[in-house]
């Protein structure tokens, strides 16, 4: 039974991983845009790449929560969960920001 659970428990972070994949390739995707678009001006940057912060941090604590098998009380994953959270939200931002025509 302890091995279903931590199988149930890694299956939605899976997910999560390939939303998170998917906003990469968005990211490089647009930052290849106004680096062809802008030739002239400073290129604006999605970094894409700190995308695999908050891939690497939500992997680390569905693996510490699966190893467990509990979703509660774990200070380690609680932190990473909170600090990927915090990043991915601030890069999803700057990303919508530069998709809809913000550009700084």
């Amino acid at each position: 039974m302890t091995v279903l659970l931590s199988i149930l428990t890694l299956v939605p972070w899976v997910l999560v991983a390939g939303l998170i994949f998917f906003l990469i390739q968005i990211a490089r995707f647009y930052q290849r845009k106004y680096a062809e678009l802008y030739k002239s001006s400073a290129s604006q940057r999605t970094y894409y790449a700190v995308f695999l912060v908050p891939l690497i941090l939500f992997a680390a604590a569905a693996v510490r929560y699966a190893y467990l098998s509990d979703f509660a009380g774990d200070w380690i994953g609680d932190i990473a969960l909170l600090i990927g959270g915090a990043l991915l939200a601030a890069l999803a931002y700057r990303l919508q920001r530069m998709m809809t025509g913000g550009r700084e």
